[in-house]
């Protein structure tokens, strides 16, 4: 009986550690939209292969003014400046699946965001 939960155990555990995706930064490309009103998003490579990312409010429509955009570990950090309001934030995006994005906000109004992939 041992034998049989210790075998079923590790192959529980060996099929969750084979379904966990690997993602890059070329599954960020696309057009990404908030589940709240927030900014959506334009990513792209440009013709340096480059990372390109522009937010748009879903509010005004006025896009952002970037700061900084990297990426750490499995995230992409962006600091941007949203002008109408002179606000000033940093976002944290992390994969949650291939169509989905976490964004962890900091700045005058701290949340999370999901964002759902559209193309």
């Amino acid at each position: 009986m041992k034998k049989l939960l210790l075998v079923t155990a590790f192959c529980l555990c060996s099929l969750n550690i084979f379904s966990q995706e690997k993602f890059s930064a070329d599954d960020l490309i696309g057009y990404w939209e908030p589940n709240e009103h927030s900014n959506q998003l334009v990513i792209w490579k440009d013709t340096k292969n480059n990372l390109q990312i522009v937010e748009f409010s879903t509010i005004s429509g006025t896009a952002l003014r970037l700061l900084s955009m990297k990426i750490k570990d499995d995230s992409l950090i962006v600091k941007t400046i949203f002008e109408e309001r002179n606000w000033t934030t940093e976002c944290t995006f992390t994969f949650i699946d291939k169509n989905t994005l976490q964004c962890s906000v900091k700045g005058p109004i701290d949340g999370i965001i999901i964002f759902t992939k559209v193309k």
